[in-house]
Order: C-alpha cells, then sequence, then structure tokens
C-alpha cells in the first residue's frame, strides 16, 4: 500500500475540465490560521471541541508543507467495491498527520462521505499513521461530482472523538479512470503529486493552494480566528 511512486509513470485519466471548475469556495465557516496558513471547514452550528483532532485545508503553502513526500497510505470511503476495467471518477483528498504522534488501529480514527450513514476505520491491523505522513483518501464513482453540495460536503474525519471535514474543491476530481486494484495506489499518488489539480505540489507552482491538500493537529491547537465545529 505505501510503494514509492515512479515519478515517470502516466496513468491513463482525464482531469478535470479547465472550463468549468468547481467552486474553490471553503465552507460556511472558515476559520482562518494565519500562522500556519491553513483553514478549518468545519460546521457552523456547533462548538469547538478540546479534545481529538481537526483537519485543517493549506491555504498558504509553506518550506515545510507545499511538497507531498511519500509513502503515502491509501483509504477507500465506501462499501461497494469497484469493478476491475470499469471507468470512474476519483473524487480525493490528501490529509497529513500534522502532529508529533504515531496513530495506529487502536486510536479507532474513522473516516465517512458527506451522506454516508456509516464511518470507515482509516487503519487496520498494524497499519500506521506516522507524523507528517500523507494518507490519500478517496471515492470512486460513476458521477461526474458525487457530493451533493460542492461547498460544504466532503470528507468528514473523526479523529479522537473530534469530527471536522475536509472538502475536496476542484483539485480533488479527475475523470474517466480505468480501475485497476494492482495500480490504483500509484494512479492516486500521481494524481496528488503531479496532476494539473495539485498545481505543482500544494500550490506552489502558481501561488494558489491545492484545494484538495489538508493537514490534522489537536483541537487544542490555539488560533487566531475559530468559526463553527461538528
Amino acid at each position: 500500500m505505501r510503494e514509492r511512486p515512479i515519478e515517470k509513470f502516466r496513468p491513463i485519466l482525464e482531469p478535470l475540465e479547465e472550463k468549468r471548475p468547481l467552486s474553490a469556495s471553503a465552507s460556511a465557516a472558515p476559520i482562518a490560521d494565519w500562522n500556519a496558513g491553513t483553514q478549518a471547514t468545519v460546521s457552523p452550528d456547533s462548538v469547538k471541541p478540546n479534545f481529538g483532532f481537526l483537519v485543517y485545508r493549506i491555504t498558504q503553502p509553506n518550506q515545510f508543507n507545499n511538497h507531498l513526500t511519500p509513502p503515502f497510505g491509501h483509504v477507500l470511503v465506501q462499501n461497494v467495491r469497484p469493478v476491475p476495467g470499469q471507468e470512474y471518477n476519483v473524487l480525493q483528498v490528501a490529509v497529513r498527520n500534522g502532529t508529533l504522534q504515531t496513530f495506529t488501529a487502536s486510536d479507532g480514527l474513522s473516516v465517512k462521505v458527506s451522506g454516508q450513514n456509516y464511518f470507515t476505520p482509516i487503519l487496520t491491523g498494524n497499519e500506521t499513521w506516522k507524523p507528517v505522513q500523507d494518507f490519500i483518501f478517496y471515492i470512486l464513482t460513476k458521477k461526474y461530482y458525487p457530493l451533493a453540495n460542492q461547498v460544504t460536503d466532503g470528507f468528514v474525519f473523526d479523529l479522537g472523538g473530534a469530527k471536522s471535514a475536509a472538502i475536496p474543491g476542484p483539485s480533488g476530481i479527475f475523470l474517466r479512470i480505468k480501475y485497476n486494484p494492482a495500480t490504483i495506489n500509484k494512479v492516486l499518488d500521481w494524481i496528488v503529486q503531479f496532476g494539473p489539480g495539485a498545481e505543482g505540489g500544494a500550490g506552489v507552482k502558481y501561488g494558489m493552494p491545492d484545494t484538495a491538500l489538508y493537514q490534522f493537529v489537536t483541537a487544542q491547537t490555539k488560533r487566531n480566528d475559530f468559526g463553527g465545529y461538528f
């Protein structure tokens, strides 16, 4: 699952068409973090917890978070298994462990997509999520964009009991990928590192952030401006 991708690997895929981009807006309750260059996308009707961990969109890339370094973790966030040989669109976010803690299956981290009535465990067996390591969370779908709301729906994380959402935005969708279970992880690695949505890695190429790039930190981390939380 964590093989180092080959930079010359070029999967057969079609990216989002530039002439019809999706909304890149954040949630209705964005939480700015001017020091770390991140932004949380969360529910506007609840209170920030003082436990667990919360995901934040990286909005101001710097020398520490402007690149993705394999090996990555890969988590398919759906119960329906894709059929080999079939074409799908992929919706994804990459999330970095922004803490100094190594997580294991016993920590009970989980994720779902908005609209699902179940959570998927992020780690199973002897898998770990190490500090600074990125995990790719994805679904494979026949729909052009599978979420009901482009601005507020996304991947909902339950990290230590604290829930927050990672909204993919226009960087998170790629079209018509032929599914092969032997190569899907390499395809995903290529997308998040070198695909058009990545803009050279965390938006460095044009000075704009990758809308599908996140990190999580402890909910007790102090911020300059807090909005609502799940």
